[in-house]
């Protein structure tokens, strides 16, 4: 079974109105999934109050959206978005000058306890 603690995230941040930074999802420190999203939303997000929307890696099919990546364990998967956003805030608050380059961030490098978010 996966825990939390097999996961680490890499996030990237970019310079869009409405995709606001991209995920890769690491399992065990081997398997990458790239392609996670954190994007702009209208609507606050229920737990953090950030207007954002998380979304797992997909592909447009017709007029819809379909999924590539779906974990079945909702606990587990809300953790891994919580993880997605503690990363992003992190990578968000050391964010270089709007003249500086696009900046990877790893959050595991970072001490989260000396960061007031």
């Amino acid at each position: 079974m996966i825990s939390i603690n097999d996961i680490t995230i890499k996030i990237k941040l970019l310079k869009s109105e409405t995709m606001l930074a991209q995920a890769t999802v690491i399992l065990f420190g081997v398997w990458k999934e790239h392609g996670w999203k954190v994007l702009r939303s209208d609507r606050p997000h229920p737990k953090h109050q950030d207007s954002l929307w998380f979304q797992a890696p997909s592909y447009r099919l017709g007029s819809g959206w379909h999924e590539i990546v779906f974990i079945d364990d909702l606990d587990l998967y809300e953790a891994v978005i919580e993880k997605i956003y503690n990363a992003y805030c992190l990578a968000k608050s050391k964010q270089p000058d709007q003249g500086e380059k696009e900046e990877e961030i790893n959050p595991e490098d970072v001490d989260l306890e000396s960061i007031n978010l």
